[in-house]
């Protein structure tokens, strides 16, 4: 009995050690907030070629996955001709380590090394039609601009002339503007812009943002050609990874627990995972019926401004207005009209994407009410910048699930039942008399 209430009492002793020693953390980070978010995001620019490789692997997993299951059975029906004795084991259709041990290891390293080949040219084969498709098409807008630009320009000076002719006072105002610019003119000296350049390293400070802007680039595509290294590390060995994670919560949880806690983690990555799918073929739909409406609108700059709404789409709420304003501002150089009518048409795609095409395709799969989706998409895109736009709503959705499960699970425990409207449900003395004989 002693034992066992000294046994108690460590628990209780070293729960409120950790609860004071985690208060005091969280006291010291909210206390110096600024020096923990630049130590975060120092942390995060080291990790992202790894985030990026997690990020790939994780969207291109579908297509390794289907290459390696396809090529195995391949193999191995093929060895079954000569060797009978050979046998699969599957589990939920994924490759498993039961797998590995009835398929020979040569047939094994083939599927994942044709896994990996098609996975990277899937990757390059995207990259690459994305720029073949912006890239020309860029090239033709500029020159499109470039000459269509003075006629534009001769139209807005007669019609600015014109004005001035109906209202003379304009031109008295217009008048008055020139004359005090000449005279600024006249009256300048470069002496009066000296003390902005008092030395050689000001002048090259005034082209800092220059270099910044094509390191950034440089950065970028370092960090991405490791990405896909990461990636390619992650597909081959992520049941090597899965073997490891489960081992360990089984080792530090109850086995109750740790197995709610697989479960759970499976549901996390159907709700992630099939919303960006589902965003992604959403936005895929939304360019190309952008495509071809403007096609038959013959509007300019058809497929820039089609593969820009595309992709900006992915964000929800505000992905089609992000889109839209540019693309506006694009076409109304070219002609207001055409601007205008191009502004009525993304106003009745976005209705029809976020009544019809995104739930059709996503199938409520977050189950967030709109009040979430902008409150998630303000709060990680304010936090993350546009990645956090994407990722917000998922990720808001999976918080909101998780407290549910725990709230639930708590009143489980009290024994607390709750009607529709949030109320505890009184049970009748019948119904208590019942229990107590039972």
């Amino acid at each position: 009995m002693k034992k066992e209430k000294w046994e108690t009492q460590i628990r209780w002793g070293t729960t409120s050690f950790l609860v004071l020693v985690c208060s005091a953390l969280i006291i010291m980070a909210l206390h110096n907030f600024g020096a923990v978010r630049e130590g975060v995001n120092k942390l995060l620019d080291i990790l992202t070629p790894i985030i990026y490789g997690i990020v790939m692997a994780y969207l291109l997993n579908p297509v390794y996955d289907f290459i390696y299951r396809n090529t195995i059975n391949l193999l191995t029906k093929k060895k079954l001709k000569v060797r009978k004795s050979v046998s699969l084991s599957k589990t939920n259709g994924n490759i498993g380590n039961q797998e590995s041990e009835a398929v020979p290891v040569w047939a094994v390293s083939l599927s994942k090394t044709a896994g990996t080949i098609v996975t990277v040219l899937c990757l390059l084969l995207l990259i690459f039609g994305l720029v073949a498709m912006i890239i020309p098409e860029l090239h033709r807008s500029l020159i499109s601009l470039s000459n269509s630009l003075p006629s534009n320009l001769t139209k807005i000076y007669s019609n600015v002339m014109k004005l001035i002719n109906d209202y003379p006072e304009i031109e008295g105002y217009l008048s008055q503007s020139f004359n005090d610019f000449y005279k600024f003119l006249t009256n300048f000296s470069f002496e009066q812009l000296m003390p902005n350049f008092r030395n050689f390293a000001s002048l090259l400070a005034s082209l800092a943002p220059l270099g910044s802007g094509i390191w950034s680039m440089i950065n970028w595509v370092k960090n991405f050609i490791i990405g896909v290294i990461v990636m390619i590390y992650l597909l081959n060995t992520k049941e090597t990874l899965a073997v490891g994670a489960r081992k360990i919560i089984f080792a530090i949880f109850p086995q109750k627990f740790a197995e709610n806690m697989l479960v759970t983690f499976h549901e996390i990555d159907s709700m992630f995972g099939g919303f960006i799918l589902g965003k992604i073929i959403d936005s895929l739909i939304v360019g190309v019926i952008c495509f071809i409406v403007l096609s038959i609108m013959n509007m300019p700059y058809t497929m820039l401004v089609s593969v820009f709404v595309g992709i900006t789409n992915i964000i929800p709420f505000f992905g089609p207005f992000i889109g839209a304003i540019p693309s506006i501002i694009l076409i109304l150089i070219s002609s207001p009209i055409q601007a205008l009518y191009f502004a009525i048409f993304i106003l009745i795609l976005q209705q029809v994407d976020g009544n019809i095409i995104g739930p059709s395709i996503l199938h409520g799969s977050t189950g967030i009410s709109s009040f979430w989706v902008l409150f998630s998409i303000l709060l990680f895109g304010g936090l993350f910048g546009f990645i956090g736009m994407i990722v917000g709503v998922p990720i808001w959705g999976i918080i909101l699930k998780m407290t549910d499960k725990l709230t639930a699970y708590l009143r489980n425990k009290r024994k607390i039942v709750l009607d529709d409207k949030g109320y505890p449900v009184k049970e009748s003395s019948d119904e208590v008399q019942t229990q107590t004989e039972v």
